[in-house]
C-alpha cells in the first residue's frame, strides 16, 4: 500500500489518496522488535496527538490525573509516511491504532529507507513505548519515548 500510494502521490496530489495511520495498521503485518532495543528517542509532536493519547490511557484505565502518570512497556509502530506533504522521509509513531506523534525529522531521515521498504513488504517495524501524561488544568501534557532498533537493522 504505502510503495503504491507514493507512486500515485507523485501523480496527483489530492488529499482522497493520502492513507491514515488506521488504514495503513489495518493492512499492514507487525513485526517482532527487532533486538537489540538500543535506540532511545523522544518522540515529536505529541501536542498535535492529545486525543489518541487519552484514548490510550482510557483503554488501559488509567486516568490522566494532576500529578502525572506513566504506561510502560507498551508496544508502538514506527509507520512511514512518505505521502507526508512536510517530509517524505517523515515517520509517525502509534500506540494501537493511534498515533502518538512521529520520529524527529533528523532522526526519521536515517529510518526512511529500511521502514519504506519493509513497509512495502507488508510490514511494519515495532518497539518500545514510555507515555508519561499530566492533566494540567484541562490540558493534557504528554511525553512520549521510544526504545527502538539502530536504523541499520532495518
Amino acid at each position: 500500500m504505502i510503495a503504491t500510494l507514493k507512486r500515485t502521490r507523485s501523480v496527483s496530489k489530492t488529499r482522497s489518496e493520502t492513507p491514515t495511520i488506521e488504514q495503513v495498521l489495518a493492512q499492514t503485518k507487525l513485526e517482532v522488535p527487532r533486538q537489540p532495543l538500543v535506540e532511545q528517542v523522544e518522540v515529536s509532536g505529541e501536542t498535535y496527538y492529545v486525543k489518541g493519547i487519552r484514548k490510550i490511557f482510557e483503554a488501559n484505565a488509567m486516568p490522566i490525573s494532576d500529578r502525572g502518570c506513566t504506561l510502560e512497556a507498551l508496544q508502538c509502530i514506527l509507520v512511514p509516511t512518505p505521502w507526508n506533504e512536510h517530509d517524505p522521509n517523515a515517520i509517525a509513531v502509534a500506540v494501537g491504532e493511534h498515533q502518538v506523534g512521529h520520529l524527529p525529522a533528523e532522526l526519521a531521515v536515517e529510518y526512511a529507507v529500511g521502514l519504506g521498504r519493509l513497509a512495502a513488504s507488508g510490514w511494519l517495524a515495532t518497539g518500545e513505548a514510555r507515555i508519561w501524561a499530566k492533566n494540567s488544568g484541562g490540558m493534557v501534557r504528554a511525553r512520549v519515548t521510544l526504545l527502538i532498533p539502530e536504523a541499520h537493522r532495518f
